[in-house]
């Protein structure tokens, strides 16, 4: 599958917007069409080179979307959900999942520097097979994401997709996700 996106390949240069390619996907792969994204300081950051992130890099970690494939594996999202897409996804069994602190999961923060999955693999190529990094498990500036199921919080299909993709990043996502999922009106509101 070919799409658009909007690539980093120098620091502090202008992003392009360029055909990229589907890696092989694994099957804990969901993949999003992108409804809506937003910026935030830390892509501007990313794009200034602060974080000695490898290029070429499609930025973005703010999205929402619909999902359109899971992997044979995925029980979280079926096709047709509308989910935010978390930078931080977490794996639940390392010693801070398991102490209840998920921002510093070890796994997850072992890859966060290499911007690919949890796996080590790239899932985003530029024609000829070029690997292409996804900022913070994501690289939202994209017309599809592939993440982790682990990345996909599904949403309420009457939350408009310009405010849930702020969600992603500006409020704390397990939260929200606990909050949607018991159906509180409360949660709602936020959104």
């Amino acid at each position: 599958m070919k799409f658009e996106a909007a690539v980093l390949s120098e620091s502090h240069a202008p992003l392009s917007i360029e055909l990229l390619e589907l890696a092989q996907l694994s099957d804990t792969d969901v993949l999003v069409r992108v409804q809506a994204t937003s910026l935030c300081h830390t892509d501007l950051e990313a794009v200034e080179g602060h974080f000695g992130t490898p290029l070429p890099l499609v930025p973005g970690h703010e999205a929402a979307g619909i999902v359109e494939w899971i992997g044979k594996s995925v029980t979280q999202v079926q096709i047709g959900d509308h989910v935010v897409m978390s930078w931080n996804p977490h794996c639940g069994e390392c010693f801070y999942c398991t102490r209840h602190q998920p921002i510093l999961c070890e796994p997850y923060r072992a890859r966060t520097a290499q911007s690919y999955h949890f796996d080590g693999r790239p899932r985003l190529t530029r024609e000829g097979g070029a690997p292409v990094h996804q900022l913070m498990y994501l690289g939202a500036f994209a017309e599809v994401c592939v993440i982790d199921e682990r990345c996909a919080v599904k949403v309420p299909h009457d939350i408009p997709f310009n405010r849930a993709c702020l969600i992603g990043c500006g409020v704390r996502l397990a939260s929200v996700r606990r909050r949607i999922s018991q159906k509180s009106r409360k949660a709602r509101q936020l959104l």
